[in-house]
């Protein structure tokens, strides 16, 4: 089982398109990268920590030790719930506006809230990065959430496959 922080960790990296959305944002076009670096310096180097944080976080979940076996029956996609949760969550924030304290305190108080239901609720497998990375997630007949880059049908033949537990009923397959 991952801990609290872990999911914390994977709760940060399910935004990272976000980051790249508001360094966007923020960047101007008309100046050079040097000039925007030294105006922006706070605000692209907070985004980047969080990238670089994002990053390290799927890396380790990508090529975590399968150490159990589990079976699987009766699988549904639920990708589409990942783009559900993301464009919900990811458009507000884009209201950002740098230098504007009240501005910075909402868009804060938003992400905490969320932050602290995605954590509480398990949801971390509601995470962008898995399906830009080829990853699927699916739900089985016993309500087991998979996170796979194997297709449905090689997951549920009736044969015991490789897994790490991450989660209450939550699994990754992260072998092809």
């Amino acid at each position: 089982m991952i801990t609290k922080t872990y999911k914390v960790l994977l709760f940060v990296s399910s935004f990272l398109p976000l980051y790249v959305i508001l360094i966007v944002k923020f960047y101007d076009f008309e100046q050079s990268i040097k000039e925007n670096l030294l105006e922006h310096y706070v605000t692209f180097g907070f985004f980047m920590v969080l990238i670089l944080i994002s990053l390290l976080t799927f890396l380790y979940f990508c090529f975590c030790e399968l150490n159990s076996e589990e079976t699987f029956h009766g699988l549904e996609n639920k990708n589409s719930e990942i783009l559900s949760y993301f464009i919900t969550y990811v458009v507000p924030l884009t209201t950002l506006e740098e230098g504007n304290l009240n501005s910075i305190i909402i868009n804060a108080l938003l992400f905490l809230v969320i932050g602290i239901f995605y954590v509480n609720s398990n949801l971390f497998y509601l995470n962008v990065l898995f399906t830009i990375f080829g990853f699927n997630v699916y739900q089985d007949s016993e309500n087991k959430i998979i996170i796979s880059r194997k297709s449905a049908d090689k997951i549920t033949n009736n044969t015991y496959i490789n897994v790490k537990k991450v989660g209450k009923k939550i699994y990754i397959v992260n072998k092809k």
